[in-house]
């Protein structure tokens, strides 16, 4: 290319360096939405090794790793949630004909999704129906005279199933052709990993430095080790807890994007509500969870879901309201000298216009819904919940415990937001905050 410019040594120099200046900009560019399919690939073989832990009882009764999973409300959820991962991974199935080690790991994948769905859901481990194994063994604790060796052998054939399954997702994945993906990745977050180590490695130097003592700051490491010991029986309180937050995050930001949408359609409406939403929006929690327990009942769950309810409508109305507002003026007198109907209006500009404020919304309330659920039962309620544990063990003094329980808290917080941001992009790929990416 230089050369049928007929450039001089220095401009070529300069052009080739500003061409790959420009190339090397444009592949940072797309790392964090290339990266997507990584975590999607990661988070599939998680599930598998999960799954894999469930669909046997020598492995969910007998394991703390397979006791972490064994709530029966979980387990369809990671059931249906490994199905989704798979499909995003496979993607398209016309893509795979050319590639027959890929079809073939794609078919493996979908046979073992099939089979775990058909256990988590209906209750039916099929490869315990082919070995002639009762299905009562699968669903409750062994007992010394149950079928331990027919159980074993069904355990091999299931772990050759796992490993192939894990390998077909590296097939699928192929991460050895995105090396230079992941070079680019570390680069750029090379700054906040190195930060969040200083800071881990701080904390656990002072306090031996200041000798602070033990029970007012637990070290890191203490911490850890703690957590990695619990982490069972926090996964199942925090599950209990993380199912109200959703209940009441569904309830609250549902009705306060219909409230919304009427508000916006009647002005003389709106503006009868907002100050009773502000109103209602800047009274505290620890105002509302006595009453609400009252009201409800400290040990229904009603009550948690509601107070996460009201903590989440309030957003979810004034974003909604906002967002319908928001319209361009030239872009709505268009479409009316076009004729359009209201509900035209409505379906193509007010609602596209208003989606990224709803959404912005529902992000703010995942935090929010987890706080209103942890902070209801902090004030009482059942004791499988992690606002019980983390109020139970702080006044027992035994602090890594707490703070064990405040990790699965946050971890519970930021998966319930990642799923928002995801349902985000799978609505909403025409917006230009994805397509800068």
């Amino acid at each position: 290319m230089t050369d049928t410019l007929n450039l001089s040594q220095g401009q070529a120099s300069d052009l080739e360096a500003a061409s790959e200046s420009i190339y090397s900009q444009a592949a940072d560019s797309v790392v964090g939405r290339r990266l997507g399919r990584d975590f999607v690939a990661l988070i599939t073989i998680f599930l598998i090794v999960v799954t894999y832990h469930i669909q046997s009882p020598l492995l969910q009764f007998e394991l703390q790793f397979g006791k972490a999973f064994r709530n029966v409300t979980l387990q369809p959820v990671l059931g249906i949630t490994l199905a989704v991962c798979a499909v995003a991974l496979i993607g398209r199935w016309s893509a795979l004909k050319s590639n027959k080690l890929r079809l073939a790991a794609a078919v493996l994948l979908t046979l073992y999704v099939v089979y775990i769905l058909i256990h988590v859901i209906f209750g039916l481990n099929l490869l315990g129906l082919l070995m002639g194994i009762p299905q009562e063994a699968f669903t409750a604790q062994l007992a010394e005279v149950g079928p331990l060796a027919a159980l074993q052998s069904a355990l091999t054939i299931s772990t050759i199933i796992e490993y192939l399954v894990i390998l077909a997702v590296l097939v699928l994945w192929s991460p050895w052709q995105r090396l230079g993906v992941y070079a680019r990745a570390v680069r750029r977050n090379a700054a906040p990993l190195l930060v969040a180590v200083v800071v881990l490695f701080m904390w656990e130097v002072l306090i031996n430095v200041l000798n602070i003592q033990q029970f007012l700051l637990p070290r890191p490491s203490v911490i850890g080790g703690r957590f990695l010991e619990i982490y069972d029986q926090l996964l199942t309180v925090g599950w209990n807890t993380f199912q109200n937050a959703v209940g009441g995050f569904i309830l609250g930001c549902g009705l306060g994007i219909l409230t919304g949408l009427v508000s916006a359609r009647y002005v003389s409406f709106s503006k009868a509500l907002l100050p009773l939403a502000i109103a209602a929006n800047s009274v505290p929690i620890i105002a509302f969870a006595p009453i609400f327990n009252t009201w409800f009942g400290a040990l229904n769950p009603g009550s948690k879901i509601a107070i996460v309810a009201v903590l989440t409508y309030f957003p979810a109305m004034i974003s909604t309201v906002k967002g319908l507002n928001a319209v361009d003026f030239k872009s709505l007198e268009l479409m009316r000298s076009y004729a359009a109907t209201d509900f035209e209006i409505f379906r193509k500009l007010r609602l596209p216009t208003a989606l990224p404020f709803i959404f912005s919304a529902l992000k703010v309330a995942t935090t929010l819904s987890m706080i209103g659920a942890i902070v209801s039962e902090y004030f009482g309620g059942s004791t499988k919940g992690l606002g019980y544990r983390i109020r139970e063990d702080a006044q027992l003094f035994r602090y890594p415990e707490s703070w064990s329980a405040i990790i699965v808290a946050a971890l519970l917080g930021i998966i319930f937001y990642l799923v928002v941001s995801a349902v985000e992009r799978a609505l909403m790929p025409w917006h230009i905050s994805f397509r800068e990416e």
